[in-house]
Order: C-alpha cells, then structure tokens, then sequence
C-alpha cells in the first residue's frame, strides 16, 4: 500500500475523508499543551511542513523529534513520512478544488465590491514588491545574470509564464536564456549535466511552492551551482543559499497567485540589467538592427 493510500486510509471515519488540518483540529481539544503548540504551527504553516525534515520542523519548534512523533501517534499516524505526506496531499486537493475561489465569491456582495477589493489587493502586492526589493538586491541580481554564460529559468504552474516573458526579454538583451522544461527529467537532466560555476538558475515559485523546484534548489546546492530565487518570502523553500533573494507578493482575490506584480518585478530588474550592460548592449542592437536591415531589403 502507499503512503498516499495508507493516508486516506488512515484519516477515513464514517465514510468520508478527513484532510489532516480537520483531523488535528477535531483531536486538538485531547492534545497535551505541547502537542497543541505543535498543531498550532502546523496549522499555520501547512504550506510549508511538505518540504520540512524532521529534523528542521524540531529546531524550528524547539521540541525533540520524538515529541513530534508522538504527536503524530496522537492524531494517528504511524510516522512522521505519513504525516508529511498527507500535507502534500492536502496541498494538491487544494490545487484540484477551488476552495479559495468559492470562498472568496461567497464573501462577494457586488460588482462593485469585486473590483473595489481586487484594486485594493493589487495595491498591496505592488506596495510589497517596492518595499522588499532594495536597488543593491536588484543591482546583485542583475550583475549576475549579466556575468552568467547561461542563464536557467525554472518554474512550474504560473511561474512558467514568468519563465516565458523572461527568456524572451534576456535575449533581446543578448544574453543566453534557457527554459528548462521541469516536467520532463529526461529532458532538463542533460542541461544540469553540462552546467558550471559559470552558469546561472533563476528560480521561481510561489504557494503552494513547487515540489519539482524544490528538488532543483537541493540539486544545485549541492552540486554548488549559483542561483536567484524569485518568490513570496525570504524564507520560502527555494530561497535558502539562494545568491539573491527577489520578492514579490501574488495575493489574489480569487485565484491562488496573480503574476502582474511578478512581471512587474522582473521588467524592473530587465531596466537595471540593461543599465548596467548598456556599454556592451548599444553596440550590439547597432550590429542585429544592421542584420535586420539586411533580411528586410528586396
């Protein structure tokens, strides 16, 4: 049996399925007063505990692993992989069910209201974004990509279309963009065999944080590859040992992430990059609008 099968078999009661926030929270009132602080952060942090060790979610409660383990026990779960898991199972139901979006239409009392609240909320994302990004981040960012003899771009869901805009921007700029394609080891796997210190990854996720991206980041890390994050927060998954750290808010009223705050964020660092290349850009838009001339004559 899997661990997946083994979760829902395992949180079924009177014919349906308890999600693992429901289940803690319908055990919380028999919990010991440390087991409810480790339900608490739990329930705070879901879309975070999928990508925590056991060893990391104890420093960062400051319990001992078996005092997780026990907790597991208490909501019962066999282990702590099982209890991980049904997280990540959480965080694919929640992907598959629009539960935000139903929500959020509940709450909705007019037109009016909609588009009062959606400004409101794209007013935040873009206050964020000036005020997490100071100009020397954007500036290291920048003078990496400019320095790199690749450059990567990595993301899944939504974060491809950012992929996308990026690698089209870059070349126009004359630097050698790659999309990597994360859905198809076979394919991304020869680009990790030939990439060198001389190479850049510009990874981008946001909740919920995306598992293949994550298991990039711990690829690179330990294969000692220089790479930027561009995500939701300093502490996000991919951006551990990340070389530079981008920030950028993608609260939706609706949906889980918009990106016009992330677009955004990446013309922004384009204006800075073409700043800081200009020595060697402007000869280079001379030499292709002289090939471009050359095409576009009878």
């Amino acid at each position: 049996m899997t661990i997946s099968s083994k979760c829902s078999n395992i949180l079924k009661k009177g014919g349906d399925i308890l999600n693992i926030i429901k289940r803690i929270q319908k055990n919380f009132d028999g919990l010991s007063n440390k087991q409810k602080f480790i339900a608490s952060y739990l329930i705070d942090n879901q879309s975070n505990v999928p990508f925590m060790s056991l060893g990391e979610l104890s420093a960062e409660l400051g319990v001992s692993e078996v005092t997780i383990l026990n907790f597991c026990k208490s909501i019962e779960l066999n282990s702590f992989v099982d209890m991980k898991k049904c997280f990540q199972d959480l965080i694919k139901e929640n992907l598959k069910v629009p539960a935000k979006m139903k929500s959020s239409l509940e709450e909705i009392t007019s037109v009016e209201d909609a588009l009062k609240n959606a400004i409101q909320t794209q007013r935040f994302n873009f206050d964020k974004l000036s005020m997490d990004n100071s100009l020397d981040r954007l500036n290291d960012a920048s003078l990496l990509i400019a320095n790199a003899r690749n450059v990567y771009l990595c993301g899944m869901g939504v974060s491809k279309l950012v992929c996308e805009f990026l690698q089209g921007r870059l070349r126009s700029l004359g630097i050698n963009s790659i999309k990597l394609n994360l859905e198809d080891i076979s394919l991304y796997s020869q680009d990790l065999d030939i990439a060198t210190e001389d190479d850049l990854f510009i990874l981008i996720s946001f909740p919920d944080y995306s598992l293949e991206t994550i298991k990039l980041r711990d690829f690179l890390e330990l294969n000692k590859l220089k790479f930027i994050a561009i995500t939701n927060d300093i502490e996000s998954p991919i951006s551990e040992n990340a070389k530079v750290t981008l920030i950028s808010e993608n609260k939706s009223l609706v949906f889980y992430n918009f990106i016009s705050s992330t677009i955004t964020l990446a013309e922004i660092l384009l204006i800075v990059l073409s700043y800081n290349i200009k020595d060697s850009l402007l000869p280079n838009i001379k030499r292709i609008k002289k090939i471009q001339e050359f095409f576009s004559n009878d």
